[in-house]
């Protein structure tokens, strides 16, 4: 029976694989358009302060997406899943959002929360680090 979990485990995070090669490519491209487009069109090679920001945020979807391949790749490299680069992935994700905030529009109590997880996944990360162990957890 556990041949038949394994077998199907594999299956599903390979085709997670190919979903996520697929999404990341779709999104680099899309950055690539966007970029261009907005080079060609008048005022020339001028970006307005949104389109900016709008880049910004797709540049760290595609870095997120990097990232949480890699923690794939990891997963079934090793069969371990490196509880650092969980957290870095969390930061990252947290810091495209602080980007591309309006804070005109946002509500203080959304953003007093959104200081505490940065705190706290900073200093999880930092705790992580300081003691020089590698924080794994196996998976079978």
């Amino acid at each position: 029976m556990m041949k038949y979990v394994n077998i199907f485990q594999t299956l599903i995070v390979k085709s997670i694989i190919v979903m996520m090669v697929i999404v990341i490519l779709s999104s680099t491209m899309e950055v690539g358009w966007i970029i261009l487009r907005g080079l060609i069109t008048p005022p020339v090679i001028f970006l307005n302060v949104e389109k900016v920001l709008d880049i910004f945020g797709l540049f760290f979807l595609v870095i997120i997406g990097i990232e949480l391949l890699e923690t794939i790749k990891m997963i079934i490299t090793e069969s371990t899943m490196n509880v650092g680069v969980i957290i870095l992935v969390g930061i990252t994700a947290i810091v495209r959002k602080v980007i591309i905030i309006d804070l005109k529009t946002t509500a203080p109590l959304f953003l007093m929360g959104l200081g505490v997880l940065v705190l706290a996944l900073a200093g999880a990360y930092y705790l992580i680090n300081i003691t020089g162990k590698e924080f794994k957890c196996e998976l079978k």
